[in-house]
């Protein structure tokens, strides 16, 4: 077993874990005659080699990785456009990884960070405080929120926050604040499109 260091909400605690064994698997989601199992049915090839189909709903592949301790098991499924990681929820950090050519999600609790191939970072909540904010490859900062809407600029030149009453800024040396010319006009934050929450 490997040490490492648990991130708890205050400190760090030593603890033990490791990935002890892996299997791959080949799981049949359907039944020869075309229709869908309420249970895949396993295979483990004898060889070792599993290959990507067009159709995961049909037919998969996919790692299993047992986990000692506090690791938690992970299975990694082999998908033809992204893989995809799961880990089982008791486990310490993150419990999802999507991994595609655009970039990786990685899912910690109940929030997605995307990072995208040119670098750009996205931080998105699926429920409770439902907030997303961007860090643009130039280092641009925005956050949205059902309250308010905030942005940086990648210079650090310009800061503005806007409410649905209100708007400030900070552009260079020059303060600015001031109501907003249509208040409760609606944040772009009510019209942006919402991760499925599953």
């Amino acid at each position: 077993m490997i040490p490492s260091e648990r991130l708890t909400m205050n400190a760090f605690t030593s603890i033990k874990s490791a990935w002890k064994s892996a299997q791959l698997l080949i799981a049949f989601h359907r039944n020869k005659d075309g229709r869908s199992r309420q249970d895949p049915r396993l295979w483990s090839p004898k060889n070792g080699v599993a290959g990507v189909t067009d159709d995961p709903k049909v037919k998969e592949s996919f790692l299993v990785v047992r986990g000692h301790g506090d690791a938690g098991d992970v299975q990694i499924k082999l998908h033809p456009d992204q893989l995809v990681v799961r880990r089982d929820p008791e486990a310490i950090g993150w419990t999802g990884v999507i991994i595609d050519h655009y970039g990786v999600k990685v899912r910690v609790g109940d929030v997605w960070i995307t990072v995208q191939a040119d670098g750009s970072i996205k931080r998105e909540a699926i429920s409770g405080a439902d907030d997303t904010s961007w860090i643009e490859a130039n280092g641009e900062f925005l956050r949205l929120t059902p309250e308010m809407e905030i942005n940086v600029s990648g210079d650090g030149e310009k800061i503005t926050r806007t409410r649905s009453d209100d708007f400030a800024a900070i552009v260079g040396d020059l303060a600015i604040s001031r109501e907003r010319s249509e208040p409760g006009a609606p944040l772009a934050h009510d019209q942006m499109r919402r991760l499925a929450k599953d």
